[in-house]
């Protein structure tokens, strides 16, 4: 990152002198084709303006000479035609000047022909009119070629100053079009610069950041996988991702062996199921949520009968063996229904039912009862065993309870009322001040 922000810094001075540069060049372009237009263009466009001026003067004054009857008046105005035709031998424009001296020599051609029809006017004899009307035609002839000539210069001129005009305006029109698009490129330039910077920044800087926030926010949740970060362009970034990634993998594994000692902390060894300290954590809660909800909550403690003599008789394998069997009718209630089942102890069991009345409750202890006694379990030595339980049930709603304790203590009383009452039987029993509820027998 150390090096790419060196490289920016260079690349934004070395943009800021070249920018510098041609703003430089294009300014002392612009001054050059002013100087230009201003000592050389200018003149010509003036010129050519006083030229058209000059050839319309000319054409009035051979207007006026043709126009004229006064031999003296014809005389002045061909002085004054003559002077101007001379004027026009100062420029270079050979066209014109001829054109000019054509012009002169008509207007001379003029004054000739009005001289003779005036000579043959004064005359003793009687003029032809033939012979006069054939002078008046040719002077009038003459008058009109004068005419098409300084049109066609007139013309000429204004076609050589539209063509000077044009030439500034096209000058200025690609000297402001180099400028427009030199200097669209001089400011979009940045503008495409800065999106990519900013890309580049959202792409490897800023999202390679947000994937290690969220990697940590992960690692924070305790998610259960594989934590893979975007890999960055720069190192030092990569490097922050390297140590995340190192931290959720040790995070992880020890999530792992935490969750296994969790699970070994609340499942029982030999029969897999809950233990005692997660049924009594279960129950907690599910007392907390009944009371909240105002529903009802049952508990079921199940003891084998006289299970002491089994070990005794057939060995503490066999034993185990009848714990299991037992656990695997818990846990096939626990599927049909939803309960928390856990070995409380020994040769003892509990279930949590939430939402369970007590008749619902007693039917419940009523059916893992003849589960268990209907169980055939078969010795080393192919005898058969058979084994029964008693069961005691509680329930929220058959006394009043403030703790869950209070709950498990009823359930362990009515229990030790079916083991005293000829085992394998279920019992409830109501708490006391409960005078409506008697003890209940399945």
């Amino acid at each position: 990152m150390i090096t790419a922000g060196r490289l920016l810094i260079g690349f934004v001075l070395l943009y800021a002198i070249v920018a510098a540069g041609v703003s430089i060049v294009f300014l002392r372009k612009i001054e050059n084709d002013a100087r230009y237009t201003q000592e050389q263009q200018l003149p010509l466009v003036l010129s050519q303006n006083r030229n058209a001026i000059k050839v319309e003067r000319l054409a009035s004054l051979a207007r006026s000479i043709y126009l004229a009857k006064d031999r003296e008046l014809e005389r002045q105005l061909q002085l004054q035609t003559h002077v101007l035709a001379q004027s026009f031998t100062l420029d270079e424009n050979d066209q014109l000047a001829k054109g000019v001296q054509k012009v002169s020599s008509h207007v001379k051609q003029i004054v000739a022909l009005r001289d003779q029809v005036r000579k043959m006017d004064a005359g003793d004899t009687s003029p032809d009119p033939a012979v006069r009307a054939e002078l008046e035609r040719q002077a009038l002839e003459t008058y009109q070629s004068a005419m098409r000539v300084t049109d066609e210069l007139g013309q000429s001129i204004v076609s050589d100053a539209a063509v000077l005009a044009y030439g500034m305006s096209g000058d200025i029109q690609r000297t402001a079009k180099m400028i427009q698009v030199a200097w669209i490129i001089i400011l979009t330039l940045p503008v495409l610069i800065a999106v990519g910077a900013i890309y580049v920044v959202a792409r490897h800087i800023i999202r390679p950041i947000n994937s290690a926030i969220e990697g940590l926010r992960s690692i924070d949740r305790h998610e259960k996988r594989r934590l893979r970060l975007r890999r960055p362009l720069f190192r030092e970034l990569s490097t922050i991702n390297e140590a995340i990634e190192a931290y959720g993998h040790v995070s992880l594994d020890l999530l792992r062996t935490n969750s296994i000692l969790q699970a070994l902390s609340e499942e029982d060894g030999l029969t897999t199921l809950a233990n005692r300290r997660s049924f009594e954590k279960r129950i907690g809660e599910e007392f907390g949520k009944a009371t909240q909800n105002d529903t009802d909550l049952a508990i079921l403690m199940v003891d084998l009968d006289h299970f002491k003599s089994i070990n005794d008789h057939y060995g503490h394998q066999m034993g185990d063996t009848c714990l299991k069997m037992t656990a695997n009718v818990l846990r096939s209630i626990g599927a049909e229904r939803d309960c928390h089942a856990a070995r409380y102890g020994g040769e003892e069991f509990s279930l949590v039912f939430p939402d369970c009345d007590l008749q619902s409750a007693i039917a419940e202890a009523e059916k893992i009862r003849l589960s268990i006694s209907s169980l055939i379990i078969t010795s080393s030595y192919d005898e058969t065993i058979r084994i029964t339980a008693s069961v005691g049930v509680a329930t929220i709603k058959s006394g009043r309870f403030e703790t869950s304790a209070q709950l498990l203590e009823n359930a362990d009383r009515a229990l030790y009322l079916a083991k005293h009452s000829g085992r394998n039987i279920v019992k409830s029993l109501p708490l006391p001040g409960r005078a409506d509820l008697k003890p209940l027998t399945a």
